[in-house]
């Protein structure tokens, strides 16, 4: 059995790579990974893959086909789609512990539907879809496990989806402010944004122009403070009271 503290990987490029301890366990707690056994979860991590890219470096491709699914370590990672009109539809920002085109291994043809594209310098650990399904057909019990959750997923993609179709673009932006708080216990909030905002105006499917306006509108009537990328909530349930009051 391997080593706790260590996990022994081949990368991309033929090199062996040492996982660290705290590595390991990011992965392990994973719903992927957390219903399998120790033996089991040795042979997952001891045929990964992991593999360091530039910002900027586009990691698979839509329409190629899906073999391995991923987990992001460190960096952030951009999903999007390519419309017939060649314009870039921003899918969803994967951030550190967690996992990316894995529901795409039940897929009759395995294709990814979207691009994946590092924002900044990223470490990732793929894994192959082929021997995960063989472990999924051997323990039921874990596939129902891991059916929850990407059940949960699909819920909060279809959350989104219908803030982008019912909400305007100030409700979009606010209800972004408001899921990027960490302590909700707190009425005044101070937190710097993690994207570049012409990357959010793209998330929440609106125009660059109209998020500087929209920023403009909710400074005007003090329900933001913003300096650069840091912004300042002076009061959480104010904010919701007047979003709440366009729905």
């Amino acid at each position: 059995m391997t080593d706790i503290k260590t996990t022994i990987m081949k990368t991309h490029t033929g090199l062996n790579m040492t996982l660290s301890k705290e590595q390991r366990t990011q992965i392990l707690m994973h719903p992927m990974f957390s219903g399998f056994s120790t033996e089991i979860q040795d042979e997952l991590l001891s045929e990964a893959q992991y593999r360091e890219h530039h910002p900027q470096h586009l990691i698979l491709r839509q329409g190629d086909t899906a073999e391995r699914f991923f987990l992001v370590l460190e960096g952030k990672v951009k999903l999007f789609r390519i419309s017939a009109d060649g314009k870039e539809k921003v899918v969803e920002i994967i951030q550190p512990g967690h996992t990316f085109a894995e529901a795409v291994m039940f897929m009759n043809k395995p294709l990814y539907p979207v691009c994946a594209e590092s924002l900044d310098a990223v470490k990732l650990i793929s894994f192959s879809n082929r021997m995960m399904l063989d472990y999924l057909e051997r323990y039921p019990k874990i596939c129902l496990h891991l059916l929850g959750h990407l059940s949960i997923r699909l819920h909060q993609r279809l959350d989104e989806l219908e803030n982008l179709t019912l909400q305007n673009a100030t409700q979009r932006f606010a209800l972004y402010l408001v899921s990027q708080i960490k302590d909700r216990t707190e009425d005044c909030v101070e937190m710097d944004l993690m994207l570049p905002k012409g990357l959010i105006a793209a998330r929440l499917s609106i125009k660059p122009e109209t998020l500087s306006r929209v920023m403009a509108t909710l400074r005007g009537d003090g329900l933001i403070e913003s300096r650069g990328r840091h912004i300042t909530i002076p009061s959480v349930s104010r904010l919701l009271s007047e979003f709440s009051a366009e729905v």
